[in-house]
């Protein structure tokens, strides 16, 4: 059985588990997004409908038109956008599990192994900010931002 403090625990690491289920999956949208755009605009651009449009345009264009797409393609493989997405999608999936545990943690507060369960849960939390400190971004704004919209699913702050 858990104490009011631990009990205030568990309501707390459920919201910035959630909270951090929520900004993790914004990021790995986001990365998708990065990457969608940057293949879409290389394969235009490597195209015949390209090479179509620029064919009565100045001769440097086509040169400027290939250092780009070769940019875009540099940006792509140097940021590991297809990584990073993989990343923070695992991120997304793992806090989103963790809030759950958080949840029926909270539902049975009452329970024998209610204290286990919360070390148990701490544990895992406590490793997932570690490896989220090294292969994530650390974007506070974005951050708020995912933790007011927990705050207002949950009816802590207005809508």
């Amino acid at each position: 059985m858990l104490n009011e403090s631990q009990i205030t625990v568990v309501w707390e690491c459920q919201l910035a588990a959630e909270t951090r289920a929520l900004y993790f999956a914004e990021l790995a949208s986001n990365y998708t997004r990065q990457k969608q755009w940057i293949s879409g605009v290389s394969f235009f651009l490597a195209s015949g409908a390209a090479a179509t449009l620029i064919g009565k345009a100045p001769a440097w264009l086509p040169i400027v038109l290939s250092i780009v797409t070769a940019l875009l393609s540099a940006y792509s493989i140097a940021r590991g956008l297809d990584g990073a997405t993989r990343t923070m999608a695992k991120f997304q999936f793992s806090w989103s599990e963790l809030a759950a545990g958080y949840e029926s943690l909270w539902n049975t507060t009452w329970a024998d192994d209610a204290g286990t369960q919360l070390a148990e849960l701490i544990s895992k939390e406590n490793e997932l900010s570690s490896q989220a400190s090294t292969e994530a971004p650390n974007d506070t704004a974005r951050l708020s931002y995912w933790q007011d919209q927990v705050f207002k699913q949950h009816h802590l702050i207005p809508a």
